[in-house]
């Protein structure tokens, strides 16, 4: 019999989730991974790891090689060769970078996981001394390992002219002109006619024996000081080697923790990948079985068809019923798989929503298990396991039934089938069955612990949608089936008369409800669909409403600057204007005043118009004949109007002036940017008596502007400057009201005056 997690293809998946590990050591440890009642820790760390790999991207795992052969060398006490040092430092090496790069981010379960890894800084920097990257000892390894190999170098030098000179010297006893290496000793082909003209020894004869490879008896001595330097470095390389393999054998838990620690970190790591490439979820253990657009994975994307369906914790079953090839065994199978991938530690391919009880026992009997051998039919294969399930099932176990009653007379399959069915509710087991038998399906529909459920079928096109519909079971569709396929309609009457009243009234309802759920189905999925494209385009908008509302404040920002800007330069011309009649320079103040006609022009544009035989009073806007600057009358006395125009008084006849008008909005910007340079007074470092007339100056100028609110920046100080400026306004019978400023006015160093309009 295979095991149930065969029979629910979690084998299949697990090879899925393997091609996404970064070494055979997270391969390894996926092949350990099963369904256990605890897996809280195992899913909070990988919970941690996709939210990792989504936030940050792939972690640093260079370096991070399966060094498990370098591990049991160590162990069997073994020297490491120096390409085998070079693997396990690199394997530190990258330990140091995955633990520095996680310990520095928010997930606590993995930084106890990497905590467990070990970097050994010394063996890896010694390494690092003693072997190049080419897995090669370097000359720095040992000052001993230098000075060999220095001898060696100019030994070899000596030995390759020598060699020169000999060949040169004796061209006509050589074979050919040339010397070779063998066994680390220089050789010579002498003609072997000619052995005796040179004194050495004969090492090797040539097939031939026309050529004998002769050490000359000059070489002896060089090349027996080579081969003793060779030996010399071998024994230090030895040496080093040694030395470098017991810092790893002083610290072998260390090197075995660290293994672990990265087997599981590549494990978890695979399983986030197929998170991410699957849109798979992690599913914390709850007390129902609901799955949201569940996808098995091992149905191609672009074919597979998702399953959503929920069991309360009120339930005890569902009973699945539809055509063949409809769908129903991948969906009881998407449910044991879901629960044993989720009890693995495993994401499961669903939407958010979907939740999965722990079991004690996953129980299956799915698929086809007839045995030649044992000469078992389909029904009696069945029930050996179906027999099996019942006496091990308990009231915390998963039993996944599929086709239960089939392969045997259908009257004792169904009555075989509810018996079964009731024995495992009556246990308390959790249960999903698939069955094509009408009494269970009236049984499901009569039992309150269980519900029905069908695969969707589409009459016209005589072939399945493979979508759950939950709440109403399924027909057999045999009579319209035959006669869409051109059965004679009186055969299908004939086989309608042999079914009873009671069981043709059935079918006719489960026909009519499954047309019904069947419309309320493709409508609410039209719903859904519009609703995710409402998403969607509210999301578009919301984006772009952002992006113009950005625009616009930035625009604005900048015309504020840009106006910002001008006032300042206004203001500037002012302040200058005011000096100028202060230091009584007329010509000067004059030349200011031509500015300020000239920028006053550039803002306000205003509309000026003569209004004829009208009455020149108090308050009114006039401007002096022929000229465009605009004022307003302060007092007449004896047919003589004292004028403000702003920046000075003036005191003109009144036959000189004429009354202008004003467009409104005009105006009104016009009085917004005298008020701009006009509401405050900084009388900071001057004396009460100094101030006096300034501020009596400032309150002209809020009247006559038609401001109500000023500002008098006097400073905090000792205080002395503040009480006088409220003294010179208590006695101001223009003040209405003054108080210091709130804080974002500039708090106890400002005083706010209100004056009558």
């Amino acid at each position: 019999m295979k095991s149930y997690l065969e029979l629910l293809d979690f084998p299949q998946v697990v090879e899925l989730v393997k091609k996404y590990a970064f070494s055979p050591l997270g391969r390894r440890h996926l092949d350990s991974l099963k369904p256990t009642p605890n897996p809280w820790r195992e899913l909070a760390l990988l919970d941690d790891t996709v939210r990792y790999l989504l936030k940050y991207g792939e972690p640093p795992i260079k370096g991070l090689n399966d060094v498990t052969a370098e591990f049991e060398k160590v162990r069997d006490g073994k020297v490491l060769e120096p390409t085998e040092l070079r693997r396990v430092a690199d394997f530190f090496e990258g330990c140091r970078e995955l633990k520095k790069d996680v310990e520095k981010r928010e997930f606590e379960e993995l930084k106890a996981l990497v905590a467990r890894l070990c970097v050994l800084e010394e063996f890896v920097e010694e390494v690092k001394r003693c072997v190049d990257e080419k897995g090669e000892i370097s000359d720095g390894a040992s000052p001993k390992l230098r000075e060999i190999r220095k001898n060696k170098r100019e030994l070899s030098q000596e030995l390759k002219r020598k060699a020169d000179d000999f060949v040169r010297k004796n061209a006509s006893v050589l074979q050919e002109q040339m010397y070779v290496l063998r066994d680390g000793r220089y050789l010579f082909p002498v003609k072997a006619s000619l052995k005796g003209s040179v004194r050495g020894i004969v090492h090797h004869l040539s097939s031939s024996g026309a050529t004998v490879f002769m050490e000359p008896e000059e070489f002896v001595e060089l090349n027996n000081r080579m081969r003793l330097l060779e030996e010399e470095e071998r024994i230090e390389v030895n040496r080093i080697l040694r030395e470098l393999t017991n810092i790893l054998l002083k610290n072998l838990k260390c090197l075995e923790n660290s293994l672990e620690a990265i087997s599981h970190f590549d494990s978890l790591y695979a399983r986030a990948r197929f998170a991410k490439e699957c849109s798979a979820i992690v599913v914390k253990p709850s007390s129902k079985i609901k799955l949201v657009n569940a996808r098995h994975p091992l149905i191609p994307k672009d074919r597979v068809v998702p399953v959503s369906l929920e069991l309360s914790s009120t339930k005890k079953g569902m009973i699945i019923t539809g055509p063949n090839m409809g769908g129903k065994t991948v969906t009881v199978k998407t449910v044991g798989l879901f629960t044993a991938m989720m009890m693995s530690g495993f994401p499961v391919p669903a939407d958010e929503g979907t939740e999965l009880r722990i079991f004690s026992k996953i129980l299956v009997d799915v698929g086809e298990e007839q045995s030649i051998e044992q000469n078992l039919s389909t029904f009696s294969s069945h029930m050996r396991r179906i027999v099996e399930i019942v006496e091990s099932a308990d009231d915390d176990s998963l039993v996944i039934l599929d086709e239960l009653g089939s392969g045997t007379d259908p009257v004792e399959g169904a009555a075989l089938a509810i018996a079964i069915i009731e024995e495992l509710i009556e246990k308390g087991s959790t249960i999903f069955v698939t069955t094509h038998l009408t009494p269970v399906k009236v049984m499901a529909m009569n039992h309150p612990l269980l519900l029905n459920a069908s695969m969707e079928f589409d009459p016209e096109t005589l072939s399945p949608t493979f979508r759950l519909l939950v709440g109403v079971p399924g027909g057999s569709h045999a009579f319209h089936i035959a006669e869409k396929l051109g059965l004679d309609k009186k055969i299908i009457e004939k086989a309608r008369l042999k079914l009873s009243q009671e069981e043709m009234a059935l079918e006719d309802l489960i026909r009519s409800l499954h047309e019904r759920i069947s419309l309320l189905e493709e409508e609410r999925r039209k719903l859904q669909r519009e609703r995710e494209e409402y998403v969607v385009l509210k999301q578009r908008y919301e984006e772009d409403y952002k992006k113009l509302k950005k625009m616009k404040i930035e625009e604005f920002d900048r015309e504020l600057k840009e106006l910002s800007e001008y006032i300042k330069k206004v203001k500037k011309d002012l302040d200058h204007a005011l000096h100028a009649m202060k230091s009584a320079r007329i010509e000067e103040m004059k030349e200011t005043a031509k500015v300020l006609e000239k920028e006053s022009r550039e803002i306000r544009e205003v509309k000026i118009e003569k209004v004829a035989d009208e009455e020149i009073r108090v308050g009114d806007p006039v401007r002096i004949e022929g000229g465009t600057s605009v004022g307003k009358v302060v007092e007449i006395r004896e047919n003589v109007a004292l004028v403000d125009f702003g920046f000075l008084r003036v005191k003109v006849p009144v036959g000189d002036l004429r009354k202008v008008e004003k467009q409104e909005e005009v105006q009104v910007e016009q009085q917004k940017i005298v008020s701009s340079f006009r509401t405050e007074i900084d009388i900071r470092g001057l004396t009460v008596e100094e101030a006096e007339p300034l501020i009596k100056k400032f309150l002209d100028d809020l009247v006559m502007n038609g401001l109500s609110k000023g500002y008098i920046i006097h400073g905090k100080g000792t205080g002395r400057l503040a009480a006088g400026v409220w003294e010179i306004l208590r006695s101001d019978p223009r003040v209405v009201n003054f108080r210091f400023g709130m804080p974002a006015e500039g708090g106890t160093g400002v005083t706010v005056v209100e004056v009558k309009t």
